[in-house]
């Protein structure tokens, strides 16, 4: 388990490594530097994993644009090399027919840029073609891990699990 953020953690991120195994950053309004990025997998601990959620400027659209910015997040994603986690995508309302070519667009850029572990936040008219292509949906299971995000219940499994705060009994086990 982690947390959506380390900033506000007391001691910051080198005190925060000591508490969890793994961090959501948000990608959200701009994708991470190389510098951050350097600096963060050098101070985490072996075994730590680092993912992310974002980033507004994907369009859902397949264009050359499109490519583009999907090819540069990914590959900065893939900068954390062994300390790579998932990537949580917030898909908003897009036609199912052109979500389709999206993620054919998608699956090419994958090919070009190496494997990644996606996670999608989808609506729900969606969740049926991505489980068609055996992605994961946040917050459910059934697909190759798991990937949770303030979950009313945690299911079996393997992946990641992420809260915006710890609970009560888990800040109490942290600081046990």
């Amino acid at each position: 388990m982690g947390l959506k953020g380390y900033r506000g953690f007391p001691g910051g991120f080198k005190a925060y490594r000591k508490a969890f195994p793994t961090v959501e950053l948000s990608w959200w309004h701009r994708v991470g530097d190389l510098r951050t990025i350097s600096r963060l997998r050098a101070l985490a601990p072996e075994g730590f994993r680092f993912s992310v959620v974002g980033h507004k400027h994907l369009t859902f659209c397949p264009t050359g644009e499109e490519r583009r910015t999907l090819r540069r997040f990914l590959r900065r994603f893939r900068r954390f090399g062994d300390k790579a986690g998932a990537v949580r995508l917030l898909v908003p309302e897009v036609a199912p027919e052109a979500f389709a070519a999206w993620l054919d667009l998608l699956e090419e850029v994958l090919k070009e840029v190496g494997p990644v572990p996606l996670a999608f936040q989808a609506p729900g008219d969606l969740k049926p073609l991505l489980r068609s292509r055996g992605h994961v949906l946040v917050n459910e299971g059934g697909g190759p891990f798991l990937y949770l995000v303030d979950p009313a219940e945690v299911p079996e499994g393997e992946g990641y699990l992420y809260r915006s705060h710890p609970s009560q009994e888990e800040a109490s086990a942290l600081h046990s």
